[in-house]
């Protein structure tokens, strides 16, 4: 599965200064939009928290998840570019301070566990691939895309990825050493596609395209 991580870059900040209701008015139209157009590019909202959303794409079988990775770059790519040539211009023109926002993604496994008690439980997304996306949303600065090596490797050939300048990530353990790379994504060429993408999936799931 690929796992998605899109949140308004310094919200904290916006939330100490702005009225508390004016600022959850405006993530909350920001989230629904992300959550409208992760289903609409076939993806699945799994959770959302403040200022933040987490999605998942695919898996959609038979070796063909470069189709949920397409997806979910695309939403990723549509929402930024919303955010920045859509809705700021508009809040500027209100004297409203733009927003800005980011996002980290990576493929592979993935395990979902129900955790909690029986009086209070929800759904827990466990794996390397969505803890390394979140990582990569943490390391991506405003306007950036950021991607694990996982997803950087479904989808070969092209100039849509660099290896990012803090790349890679160690990782240690009894003596052992190994590395996992992060990579910037060019995320404006994908802007011209962007609706008809949106279009030839229209909201079906993934593993039914071909």
């Amino acid at each position: 599965m690929v796992s998605v991580f899109l949140d308004l870059t310094d919200f904290t900040g916006r939330t100490f200064w702005d009225d508390a209701d004016d600022a959850a008015s405006l993530a909350h139209s920001v989230l629904t939009a992300f959550s409208d157009v992760v289903q609409k590019l076939g993806g699945h909202v799994l959770g959302l928290r403040g200022d933040g959303l987490y999605a998942g794409f695919g898996p959609t079988g038979n070796g063909r998840d470069v189709i949920a990775a397409a997806a979910a770059l695309t939403a990723c790519a549509a929402s930024l570019d919303a955010i920045r040539n859509s809705l700021n211009p508009r809040l500027r023109a209100r004297s409203v301070a733009p927003l800005q926002a980011r996002a980290g993604l990576d493929y592979g496994r993935t395990t979902f566990v129900r955790s909690g008690t029986a009086s209070g439980s929800e759904v827990n997304v466990i794996g390397f691939a969505p803890n390394f996306a979140a990582k990569c949303e943490k390391r991506a600065l405003s306007w950036e895309v950021v991607a694990g090596e996982g997803l950087q490797e479904l989808m070969t050939g092209g100039d849509l990825f660099s290896e990012h300048p803090k790349s890679p990530k160690t990782y240690q353990r009894d003596g052992e050493r190994r590395t996992y790379r992060y990579f910037d994504v060019h995320w404006a060429g994908l802007v011209p596609f962007i609706d008809s993408t949106i279009d030839e999936i229209d909201g079906r799931p993934l593993g039914t395209l071909k």
